[in-house]
């Protein structure tokens, strides 16, 4: 019997997709709540930024494909990838490839500069952030300002790009979204070029670290200074 030309790998561990399914539905509550009810907005925006965190140090000291060291390529790399692409029989990547793991980095900055912002701004009437007094009133006035229009003029044009690259990739054969459901690809096996020789157990103590610092840094921010 002939060996399958595809394999399932595990790839997404449970935090990475938990983190990456939570991102659509916080910042549609925090997009509701911003004129609704801003007690909750400042709840769901804590909670947003602790994902955040947690997903930078993630990267650092995670499981091996959720580590920005496996998909963060240097400028050859991605242009290489993109003259590949075209070809019928492109590379797959069991992480992300290379144009994705720049999408990664965008969508990252994209949401920390959105929380950063709202750490100094003010409504000048119910709310101030946490933050709001270490700065000054032109600051504030500002970051308020960016905070308000960013969500339109960044995050919605960076998830309309996700999306449409998610679609692209779909049509070519690669389910992404499915992947980050199950946690696994199903992959041509010659064509992969970023397999680990070995996956490990989900490391336990390293995510709790993880999780602490997270959560210190949010209560800091929020509670302390």
């Amino acid at each position: 019997m002939n060996a399958s030309p595809h394999h399932k790998v595990k790839v997404w561990d449970w935090s990475i997709r938990v983190f990456h399914w939570s991102l659509p539905v916080l910042l549609f509550l925090l997009w509701r709540s911003a004129t609704e009810d801003l007690e909750w907005h400042m709840v769901f925006a804590q909670v947003l930024l602790g994902l955040l965190i947690y997903r930078i140090v993630w990267g650092f000291i995670g499981t091996p494909y959720a580590r920005f060291s496996h998909f963060i390529y240097n400028p050859k790399r991605i242009f290489s990838y993109f003259v590949a692409s075209a070809r019928p029989n492109k590379p797959v990547y069991l992480s992300h490839n290379p144009v994705g793991g720049i999408m990664v980095l965008v969508i990252l900055a994209t949401l920390l500069f959105q929380a950063t912002t709202g750490l100094f701004a003010s409504d000048d009437i119910f709310y101030n952030g946490p933050l709001y007094k270490y700065v000054s009133g032109a600051t504030t006035d500002l970051l308020s300002s960016w905070h308000r229009n960013w969500f339109y003029q960044g995050i919605l044009i960076i998830v309309g790009l996700h999306i449409l690259a998610i679609v692209a990739y779909r049509l070519r054969g690669e389910p992404l979204v499915k992947a980050m459901v199950t946690g696994s690809k199903e992959v041509p096996s010659q064509r992969v070029v970023d397999k680990i020789s070995h996956n490990e157990h989900f490391p336990w103590a390293r995510f709790i670290v993880t999780v602490a610092i997270a959560g210190a840094v949010v209560w800091l921010i929020f509670y302390y200074l």
